[in-house]
C-alpha cells in the first residue's frame, strides 16, 4: 500500500516537475519575441508593410558641362578690319538669324570696292582681248604663242577679279552697284543663328581686326550635355540611353539622351567625353558652360525590396522584424536576419528569398535588438 502511494507520488512529482520545465521552455521561447504595445506603436508612428517590387537601376554617376550643339552657336568676326560705327544689339539680347547687329566703316572697306571696281574693269577688258585673239587663233591668223599669252592674262584676270567678288558678297555688299562705281561707306554684320548675345566686349569707335571676335550667339534650344566619364565605366555605355542631370542650385533632374561616346582619354581631366541629346519637357532652359551633376542609368531590374526605414542594424549585421502576433492590443515581433544588395531611393534590396509576412517598415528608430 505505501509502495503504491510513493509511486503515486512520484508520478505527480514528475509530472509537476515536466509542466514547470515545459512553462519555462515556452517562456524562454516567448522572450525571444519583441514587445511593443499598442501605444508605443501608435506613439512612434510605426507602420506595418511587406516586402515589394521595385525597379532598382544601375548607374554610373560623372560630371557634366551644358554646351551648345555645333549648329547652335555663332562666333562673329569682323571679315574686314575696321572701326565700329554703330551697335545694334547688347549682352543676354535675343537676335533672329540675319539681324543686324554691328556696322563697320574705315579705310579699309573703302579701298577692298576700289580693288574689286579696278579689277573688274581690268578683267572685262581682258576677257575681250583674249575672245578677239582666240577667234583669230582659231582662223590660224595669229601664233600660238600670242594666244597662250592672252589666255594667261585673262585667267590671272579672272582669278582676282572672281577673288574680289566672294570677299564683297560675303560681307553682304552688292558687288553691281561697286561695279557701276556706287561704293559704301560701311557694311553691316549679321547673325548667322537664332539666339541671345553673349560675350560682347566692343564699344562705338573702338577699332577691330578681323581675326579678334566680337561676340557669341547661342541658341538655348540647341543645347547638349557633356559627360565627363572614366575609362573604367566606358564599357557600360550605350548609344540611347538615359541621363539625368541637374545644376547645384536646383533639386529637379532633366532628362537626356546619350548621342555619342568618345574613344580618347583627355590628359588633363584623365576622363573620356560623351555627349547626351537634352529630351522631355524644360521647366527652364539650362545655361550654356553651366557645371551639372549627371548620372547615366547603364540598366534596370526588378528586386524584391524594403524601405531603408525598416531595416535594424544589430550587432551581427542587419535585420527586420517580423510580425509574430498581435494579442492583448500588444505587437510580439521576432527578429530577422537579412542579407541586403542595392540600395536605391531609400530602398533596399532583400535578397532573403524565405522572407515573408507582415514586417515593420517604420518606425524602428527607437528600438535596440
Amino acid at each position: 500500500m505505501k509502495t503504491t502511494k510513493h509511486l503515486l507520488y512520484l508520478s505527480i512529482a514528475t509530472f509537476i516537475m515536466y509542466a514547470c520545465g515545459n512553462k519555462q521552455e515556452v517562456a524562454e521561447q516567448e522572450s525571444d519575441l519583441i514587445e511593443i504595445t499598442n501605444q508605443q506603436f501608435e506613439t512612434d508612428s510605426m507602420q506595418l508593410g511587406e516586402i515589394e517590387t521595385k525597379l532598382f537601376e544601375s548607374i554610373v554617376k560623372c560630371n557634366g558641362t551644358i554646351v551648345p550643339l555645333p549648329n547652335g552657336i555663332a562666333k562673329l568676326n569682323a571679315p574686314i578690319s575696321g572701326i565700329i560705327k554703330s551697335i545694334n544689339c547688347s549682352n543676354g539680347e535675343s537676335v533672329d538669324k540675319n539681324q543686324h547687329l554691328i556696322e563697320i566703316t574705315g579705310n579699309e572697306i573703302i579701298e577692298i570696292q576700289k580693288e574689286f571696281a579696278e579689277a573688274s574693269a581690268n578683267y572685262k577688258r581682258i576677257k575681250s582681248e583674249y575672245e578677239r585673239v582666240k577667234s583669230l587663233y582659231n582662223e590660224k591668223v595669229t601664233a600660238e604663242k600670242d594666244f597662250i599669252l592672252a589666255e594667261t592674262e585673262f585667267k590671272v584676270s579672272m582669278a582676282q577679279y572672281s577673288g574680289l567678288k566672294l570677299k564683297i558678297e560675303s560681307i553682304g555688299l552688292s558687288t553691281s552697284k561697286i561695279e557701276n562705281g556706287e561704293f559704301y561707306s560701311s557694311y553691316l554684320l549679321k547673325s548667322p543663328i537664332k539666339g541671345y548675345i553673349s560675350n560682347f566686349n566692343v564699344s562705338i569707335g573702338s577699332y577691330i581686326d578681323s581675326q579678334v571676335e566680337l561676340l557669341e550667339v547661342i541658341n538655348p534650344d540647341m543645347l547638349q550635355v557633356k559627360l565627363s566619364v572614366f575609362a573604367n565605366e566606358i564599357a557600360n555605355l550605350k548609344k540611347g540611353q538615359t541621363v539625368r542631370f541637374k545644376s547645384t542650385n536646383t533639386s529637379d533632374y532633366q532628362l537626356a539622351t546619350i548621342s555619342s561616346i568618345g574613344v580618347a582619354i583627355d590628359n588633363e581631366t584623365k576622363s573620356i567625353e560623351c555627349y547626351a541629346a537634352i529630351t522631355g519637357k524644360r521647366a527652364i532652359n539650362p545655361i550654356a558652360y553651366e557645371f551639372v551633376e549627371s548620372e547615366i542609368v547603364i540598366s534596370t531590374d526588378t528586386v524584391r525590396a524594403l524601405p531603408s526605414d525598416a531595416i535594424v542594424k544589430t550587432d551581427t549585421g542587419y535585420a527586420v522584424l517580423v510580425l509574430d502576433k498581435l494579442e492583448n492590443n500588444n505587437y510580439y515581433f521576432r527578429k530577422v536576419d537579412i542579407e541586403s544588395g542595392r540600395k536605391n531611393n531609400n530602398f533596399l534590396e532583400i535578397l532573403n528569398e524565405q522572407l515573408k509576412g507582415k514586417i515593420l517598415i517604420k518606425g524602428t528608430y527607437n528600438i535596440i535588438i
